[in-house]
């Protein structure tokens, strides 16, 4: 039966990730043929500060929420959500502040002061985002998917609906102005989002016959021992997420400068970092639509599991034989339609070469994504933070070396990308199995 839930769970959230994900596959073929790719270089610039600042609240908070949800049951689970709630925000307000005291130093650190606006876009979307992610991992720990769901396709309406409408009206306003647009877009998407998951969880709350104010008095009553725990749960994830964003910020700023020092002009260099982050990345990391939906549902029941002294081995197995079958025919499609990506839809006829050797990393990928999740749920973020420390130092070495030879210049940051992500796929598989291996046990190392 359980088996059973957990298929139902990850067939509704993958049609509507799906449906999320094709609209904003949608509007981001859209923006990069509107903005253009120099424009898209700075959306991407900016997005890469953005996961930065969020990541303190929106990685290892959430597992830690829906870890301690599963394990403690809805109503326990509740407490848990009030309690991690008030720690993203106790977090975020201060990182969103800071973080706009320094906004010239941040744009300047990213390479082109042309990304301020959108930045003072983002910023306050990091407590929308960390609250957000709190409740949401409240949500997949009780397996109540639904509110999640319907949050985020909310918000990507929202987004879509004002990039379609902004776009074309500010089409004569500089590249810096309407390079924010997206971020303008994204910061009202995500707090429609969460209005929508507040109103979700009251009703459901109602309807239980649960007042709210006697489970705040309840969690401020727990919200010692419970923070604490949040934390200890938090800190490995989050310190990986850090490090992870923090590679991938340093990359967004190395490779337009590693691409100039192979002989690219800067807007050149701009703009072919545009394509590898705005137009490739989307294209190979489609599938996860599903691989995401699968991680999120399997977290959680490896936690249960783990808990109650079941064996893990075969659900291990079964989700990794899932995600091989849809991660390999996902490669097969993105090699058969790369001419029509590249030519028709993004208009870049470069990028056609770069797509079919490139198709290979949509099953890394979509492994990637699933074995770091069940990873998380079975409390082993130290060993993903020593995983994700070694990948990105060696992606980033990659990069620098390669992405300045003038015969490789972009497929040199994508060779460096690729051996990242090679590298993370073997390690996690390794620590899952020596986990759940029935000679060993499996300790949050």
């Amino acid at each position: 039966m359980r088996l059973h839930r957990l298929v139902r769970q990850t067939a509704f959230l993958s049609g509507s990730h799906f449906v999320v994900r094709i609209m904003g596959f949608s509007l981001r073929v859209w923006l990069s043929r509107e903005l253009g790719a120099q424009a898209m270089g700075l959306v991407e610039l900016t997005h890469s500060a953005q996961s930065l600042l969020i990541a303190p609240v929106a990685s290892g908070l959430p597992a830690a929420v829906s870890r301690l949800s599963a394990q403690r049951g809805r109503t326990g689970g509740a407490r848990v959500a009030l309690v991690g709630a008030g720690l993203s925000l106790l977090v975020s307000i201060p990182v969103a502040a800071a973080a706009f005291c320094l906004r010239e130093p941040l744009a300047r650190w990213l390479g082109d002061i042309r990304t301020l606006p959108a930045l003072l876009c983002l910023l306050p979307c990091v407590p929308v985002i960390g609250l957000s992610c709190a409740l949401n991992g409240y949500c997949y720990g009780t397996n109540r998917p639904a509110a999640p769901a319907l949050s985020e396709l909310l918000e990507q309406i929202v987004r879509l609906l004002l990039c379609l409408y902004l776009v074309p009206l500010l089409r004569s306003w500089p590249t810096a102005l309407r390079a924010a647009v997206p971020a303008l877009a994204m910061l009202l998407g995500e707090t429609a989002g969460l209005l929508l998951m507040l109103l979700l969880l009251a009703g459901a709350l109602r309807r239980r016959r649960k007042p709210l104010r006697g489970m705040m008095h309840r969690a401020r009553g727990e919200a010692g021992p419970i923070c604490t725990e949040l934390i200890a749960l938090a800190l490995p994830l989050t310190g990986m997420k850090l490090v992870s964003s923090l590679m991938h910020t340093v990359n967004a700023a190395l490779i337009p400068a590693r691409l100039q020092a192979s002989g690219l002009a800067a807007q050149e260099a701009l703009s072919r970092f545009g394509m590898m982050h705005g137009m490739l990345l989307p294209v190979l990391m489609m599938p996860s639509f599903i691989t995401g939906s699968i991680s999120m549902v399997t977290a959680p029941e490896l936690a249960r599991r783990q808990a109650e002294g079941q064996p893990m081995l075969r659900l291990i197995a079964r989700v990794l034989a899932s995600t091989l079958a849809i991660g390999l025919p996902a490669m097969a499609a993105v090699y058969l339609f790369a001419p029509l990506l590249a030519n028709t839809l993004y208009r870049q006829a470069e990028l056609l070469p770069l797509l079919r050797l490139c198709c290979p990393l949509v099953p890394v990928m979509a492994l990637v994504q699933v074995t770091g999740g069940m990873m998380n749920g079975l409390g082993l973020q130290r060993r993903s933070l020593r995983i994700s420390l070694a990948s990105n130092l060696l992606s980033l070495l990659l990069m620098y070396i390669l992405a300045a030879r003038p015969s490789l210049r972009l497929l040199g940051a994508v060779i460096g990308m690729a051996g990242g992500q090679l590298l993370t796929l073997l390690m996690n598989l390794r620590v899952l199995f020596l986990c759940v291996s029935p000679d060993r046990g499996c300790t949050a190392r």
